[in-house]
């Protein structure tokens, strides 16, 4: 019979699991895949570590779409 405590621990297991899987499998092979090979190549070729880029090196995306900006009005 599983307890309530036993029932927790496995879901902890079965998700500590699927994190496992994630990062020491999924992850390296999307890394050997020929788009982020380059992608990691160029960036240390410019002396650039692809480990430290962070989001705010990309671009900007809109904050709500152009239709909305007609429709919405704006506190001063």
């Amino acid at each position: 019979m599983i307890t309530p405590r036993l029932a927790g621990s496995l879901k902890l297991a079965a998700c500590g699991g699927i994190v496992a899987v994630a990062w020491l499998v999924v992850l390296p092979w999307v890394g050997r895949q020929p788009p982020f090979e380059r992608h990691v190549r160029a960036m240390e070729e410019g002396d650039v570590n692809p480990a430290a880029m962070v989001y705010t090196e990309l671009e900007r995306l809109p904050l709500r779409p152009s239709w909305a900006e007609d429709q919405l009005v704006l506190w001063p």
